[in-house]
């Protein structure tokens, strides 16, 4: 097992913690090898949400030498942080992303990741992974009540006193809903004398 510590600041694909020598494993179809580091990836982000510069990615993977070239199997592990999109508040919580990649000495197809000669760079499958896992519409929590249209309160931390107007296009069902509220009383009122 190999466990690379210190991290840099770098752009995605130039650190030396995401550069993996697998020189021994690519000479032995089947052979092993388990990888644990964590880093830092810049450009870490999507419309709703994104993880934090600074932070730091955890990587623990294994790598295996099959017949195409090298299996990527393994796990992600981070944090993110956005706006909720019912309150507008802060929200954010922890990205794991499970993976399992083929990297390839010649890539012709958007399936596999390139396999440089001895050395595999981790940092683009490690970035696509996370793109495609952080939430595009966070939210700070599930139960948010979000913000009252009519005054713009947030209702998780006050109560406002509005009565929001029902939607004009759905008037004819509630005229509906509303008698046959009204018949179902009458009905249980007569049943009850």
């Amino acid at each position: 097992m190999t466990v690379n510590s210190g991290a840099t600041r770098h752009q995605r694909g130039s650190g030396a913690e995401f550069l993996v020598s697998v020189a021994q494993i690519a000479k032995a179809p089947g052979s092993r090898r388990e990888v644990r580091f964590a880093g830092e990836l810049d450009g870490l982000e999507v419309s709703g949400s994104s993880v934090p510069v600074g932070d730091l990615v955890e990587v623990a993977v294994v790598l295996e030498s099959v017949s195409e070239g090298i299996l990527v199997t393994g796990t992600v592990r981070t944090r993110f942080v956005g706006e909720c999109r019912r309150c507008l508040g802060p929200a954010g919580g922890e990205l794991v992303v499970a993976l399992r990649e083929l990297c390839t000495e010649n890539p012709t197809d958007e399936e596999s990741y390139p396999l440089g000669t001895g050395v595999l760079d981790l940092a683009p499958i490690v970035h696509d992974a996370c793109i495609l896992a952080l939430p595009l519409a966070p939210l700070c929590s599930e139960e948010c009540r979000g913000i009252c249209p009519e005054c713009g309160a947030n209702r998780n931390l006050e109560q406002c006193s509005c009565v929001l107007a029902g939607d004009p296009r759905w008037g004819a069902l509630n005229l509906l809903y509303g008698s046959e509220t009204t018949r179902s009383r009458d009905e249980a009122s007569a049943r009850d004398e």
